[in-house]
């Protein structure tokens, strides 16, 4: 029953896959000059993406700045608050922050948003999970903590045009982590519903905001 029903979802995955987060930032980064990683971490997606940009990782917690530089995901790094950067305007083609809004307080998030459209010639592209979503201190990093939750509407509202990611929202909880047993079935499930969360947004787990500065 489990293996039929299994072979059933991987036809509709085949007819019906959206576009992965993967291919996504791809689609959307592969003809920046420059890239600006805010809150890049120890581990930033941009590695598993292939870009001949300059990218500059930008990270307060310092162990996960250097684990990012000894795996050389990016060519520059900065240590500081992405609200406290010392870059001239227009500095970069394009600002990423990926993972990292909901790390901050949402008057913050504000701020650093425009202080992304200062630093950005081409556009601006953040991730970040649909409304607020639970997560506490992990590895000693007190900034992995979630401070704030952002919705369609709020990124709509600064000019953002706003995708869905990671399948429909009630499908995983903290860390992305699917929600329900048995976990192979329902990951194929949150597979099969990327193409419907991307085109509505505000039932997907993940948002995948864009604004073009030009």
């Amino acid at each position: 029953m489990m293996k039929t029903l299994s072979q059933i979802l991987r036809r509709f995955y085949r007819k019906f896959k959206g576009k992965t987060y993967i291919l996504l930032l791809k689609e959307n980064l592969a003809c920046q000059k420059s890239i600006l990683d805010c809150g890049c971490g120890r581990s930033s997606p941009i590695k598993d993406v292939p870009l001949k940009s300059h990218t500059v990782g930008v990270d307060l917690f310092k162990p996960a700045l250097l684990e990012s530089k000894k795996a050389k995901i990016h060519e520059n790094y900065v240590l500081a608050d992405i609200n406290n950067l010392c870059f001239k305007p227009k500095s970069f083609s394009a600002v990423v922050a990926l993972d990292f809004l909901e790390h901050l307080k949402k008057a913050d998030g504000y701020w650093a948003i425009r202080n992304m459209e200062k630093l950005a010639t081409d556009s601006i592209l953040i991730v970040t999970p649909n409304g607020f979503l639970r997560q506490s201190e992990r590895g000693g990093n007190v900034f992995q903590v979630h401070l704030s939750g952002w919705r369609t509407e709020e990124l709509e509202r600064l000019g953002f045009k706003v995708y869905g990611l990671n399948g429909l929202k009630f499908l995983r909880k903290e860390e992305a982590e699917i929600r329900f047993k048995p976990q192979a079935i329902f990951s194929e499930v949150s597979i099969v519903s990327q193409k419907l969360a991307y085109r509505f947004p505000k039932i997907a787990f993940q948002l995948l905001a864009v604004k073009k500065m030009r």
